[in-house]
């Protein structure tokens, strides 16, 4: 029989090293803006190329910590309401959540977005400025990417209160 705690556990280490990855992409956007101040103020050399990689690691930042975020128990929720729920109320909407909200959401943007994404290669879209990125569906692959690594985490979140209701340890 499958243990479902199991394998929540590993999907939550999986979305941990994703968070350090993001923590690290956080650290490499610090270095960049920091140098990209440097160049502009005092050699006056500026890059349309190096913003917009700016942009993209934020945005690889966003993708990648938002699944961290919801593991870690920071997204956005109703704490007021939650906070007050005895612990059964709290596993069944862990259960209930990820299936009618979560989970079907995810699925959703992955979908809409993975055709954005296509479209974008299938059209060889580069960035408009003169001097930009090429490959723009890289970055906006990350939309999906990062609505995957949100219905893994909601995945763990679900196993992880099934297993608890039926008395996995």
């Amino acid at each position: 029989m499958i243990n479902l705690l199991n394998i929540s556990n590993r999907l939550d280490a999986f979305i941990e090293r994703i968070g350090q990855i993001s923590s690290w992409l956080i650290f490499i956007l610090v270095l960049q803006v920091s140098g990209d101040v440097l160049f502009r103020y005092f050699f006056h050399v500026s890059s349309i190329a190096e913003q917009e990689l700016q942009w993209h690691i934020l945005a690889a930042i966003a993708m990648f910590g938002s699944a961290f975020t919801f593991q870690q128990g920071e997204h956005v929720r109703v704490d007021l309401f939650y906070h007050h729920y005895s612990k059964n109320v709290k596993v069944w909407m862990d259960v209930l959540i990820p299936l009618l909200i979560i989970i079907p959401f995810s699925l959703f943007i992955i979908y809409l977005s993975s055709q954005y994404v296509m479209q974008s290669y299938a059209t060889g879209e580069v960035s408009p400025d003169p001097g930009g990125l090429p490959y723009r569906y890289l970055v906006k692959s990350l939309i999906p990417l990062g609505f995957t690594l949100i219905l893994v985490q909601g995945l763990a979140v679900l196993f992880r209160a099934i297993s608890h209701i039926k008395g996995e340890k």
